[in-house]
């Protein structure tokens, strides 16, 4: 697909429990930091951000060695498993959008986990009282644990971009797995909020903690062995994984925590990446805005909450970002993308899906006209109804913790890759094996197949099914073609605000890489309204949003941008201030 022919659009039984089912230690939110600034970083040839100091070298060092952004996109991505286990790994999965810049081909592919064979839409409805699991049971539970598959899509994307050889992209991870690297705070601290789940296994105890069971301080080396022995078997054939001991050993683990057979080998020798076209649209009849399109409803979302957006706030320029009306048509225009969002994205394979309906231009005029400049909207706000859609489901509002990580890479022919992976909550569902940890991907469906009525939800449970993601790996295109601005971030289901408010911060209001990443998160996800914690351009005029009828009110919003800009002469890129990332610029 060229980037060029791109169309704006893109036309039971129940499963009884286990012993243990959940963990009597609560487990902790994601730990919230104090911002630190980090510095907007200049390159002419390229540019690389990720959320992990060591992440980010081992993808410099690919791109001296004459990789591809695609290969140091991979590189990274192995790293992240090793230095940020919390957020992402082999365990998981996750999503990517790819640049050519020779051929103008955009692709965006999706390695999104999916629901085991034996999986039906009960999986997690509690047979002794008839009710969902509430979520901290169903993460803490093998139910949880999607088919690992970044593997598969590191692997897919190789062979469709890599430049040097497969094996390579792995020795940095492999390297640093074996000599160690030092404990960082956001690691320690994210061990420390769960240790009392964590300590007990051995296998995980091995690797952060020392011998008086406490997490290793702050700056202690930290070596994962079986992880390098992991990625030393993929490095040699990656279909290890699927096939191999890696296979059994993941299987193994999820069986033998229910006690019973929850997944097979075939379900991770049958698993596929799906290579798709981008979802594009129009913003401001200046940019072509791109992201992954359907199983996660993150590009589809915040290309509509975008779309809404511009059609009530036209105001553009430095001096819009203190003017508190864009933060009000911000907060309105999520309420109304997310309502579409919960009502009808969910996997195409099983949920006919409405995307050009939800970005259809009259669609999107009708939406902003529920926007009303004298009273906010009351949430739930109602879904519309776009062209496409299919009338049976209902909603799925279930909430979303935090978790994931974003990477960004431009390399010196201008090929760029945007990629976001997880394991979904932080260490995912907490179970180990081979040096990493197992996702806990399937909280992501809804944990009730229907609602009161007895309506079907869209994202229930089914097997082989990709639960319903937020990722939105982004990129822009002036009318031109070229590329503009490569984007992500990790932050459950406010990844589409972060990644939203991201944009508009560089498009409109001209800010840079660094300013847009550093700027206070915000959203309304069909609830109540929030802005960050801390001080902000904005708390001063929260008076005028609550006298409108928004009712704001303070959280962490933990987002871990990647920013990538274009500039007269190069790149510019800047990591999120509230993670441990680094840009790095050639």
């Amino acid at each position: 697909m060229k980037y060029n022919k791109v169309a704006l659009l893109l036309l039971s039984s129940t499963i009884p429990l286990f012993a243990n089912a959940a963990t009597s230690q609560p487990v902790a939110p994601e730990v919230a930091t104090a911002k630190t600034e980090k510095p907007l970083v200049t390159g002419k040839h390229s540019m690389i951000v990720t959320n992990n100091p060591w992440a980010s070298k081992a993808a410099q060092q690919v791109l001296n060695e004459g990789g591809s952004a695609t290969d140091a996109a991979i590189a990274a991505a192995f790293v992240l498993g090793l230095t940020e286990p919390q957020s992402s790994g082999i365990g998981g999965g996750g999503y990517a959008l790819s640049y050519n810049a020779k051929s103008k081909q955009l692709l965006a592919f999706d390695g999104r986990e999916v629901a085991p064979m034996s999986a039906t839409p009960n999986w997690f409805i509690d047979p002794k009282t008839s009710k969902p699991l509430n979520f901290e049971s169903a993460m803490l539970s093998p139910l949880s644990v999607g088919v690992p598959s970044e593997v598969a899509l590191l692997y897919k994307m190789h062979q469709q971009n890599g430049k040097l050889t497969w094996s390579k992209l792995l020795a940095p991870a492999i390297t640093l797995a074996r000599n160690g690297f030092p404990m960082s705070p956001r690691l320690y601290g994210l061990l420390q909020s769960d240790q009392d789940i964590l300590k007990n296994n051995s296998q995980i105890s091995k690797v952060y903690f020392n011998a008086q069971g406490e997490v290793k301080p702050i700056g202690e080396k930290v070596t994962n062995l079986a992880y390098a022995d992991t990625l030393q078997t993929i490095a040699k054939n990656p279909k290890e994984f699927y096939t191999g001991k890696i296979a059994q050993d993941i299987v193994e683990t999820v069986n033998k925590s229910a006690h019973r057979k929850l997944m097979s080998t075939k379900d991770l020798s049958s698993y596929k990446v799906e290579i798709k076209d981008p979802v594009c649209s129009p913003y401001r009849d200046q940019y072509n805005i791109c992201s992954v399109p359907p199983s996660s409803s993150g590009g589809v979302t915040v290309q509509e909450l975008l779309g809404i957006y511009a059609r009530n706030y036209t105001q553009t320029g430095e001096s819009a970002f203190t003017d508190i009306n864009w933060v009000y048509n911000f907060y309105e225009a999520s309420k109304l993308a997310f309502a579409d969002r919960n009502q009808y994205l969910a996997d195409p394979d099983f949920v006919k899906q409405p995307v050009a309906g939800l970005l259809n231009d009259k669609y999107l005029d009708g939406r902003a006209k529920l926007v009303n400049e004298s009273a906010a909207l009351t949430t739930p706000v109602a879904p519309g109804k776009p062209d496409g859609a299919d009338p049976r489901y209902v909603a799925d509002n279930s909430p979303k913790p935090h978790g994931t990580t974003s990477l960004s890479v431009v390399d010196k022919d201008g090929n760029a890759v945007t990629m976001t992976v997880t394991v979904e909550h932080q260490f995912g569902s907490h179970l180990f094996t081979n040096g990493f940890f197992l996702n806990n991907e399937l909280t992501d469906f809804s944990l009730a197949p229907t609602n009161a009525s007895g309506k079907p939800v869209a994202n229930r449970v089914e097997a082989g099914k990709r639960p319903r993601s937020s990722i939105a790996p982004t990129m822009v295109f002036d009318k031109d073609h070229n590329l503009q601005v490569l984007t992500g971030s990790p932050g459950g289901s406010q990844i589409i605000c972060y990644v939203a408010k991201n944009l508009i911060q560089i498009l409109d209001f001209k800010k840079s890489a660094a300013e847009a990443s550093s700027s206070p998160n915000l959203c309304a996800a069909n609830t109540t309204p929030v802005l960050e914690n801390g001080d902000s351009i904005f708390s001063a005029q929260l008076d005028k949003l609550n006298a409108l009828g928004e009712s704001v009110v303070r959280s962490d919003l933990v987002s871990g941008e990647t920013n990538i800009v274009r500039i007269n002469d190069g790149w510019s890129g800047a990591a999120d201030p509230r993670r441990e990332g680094l840009a790095i610029g050639n």
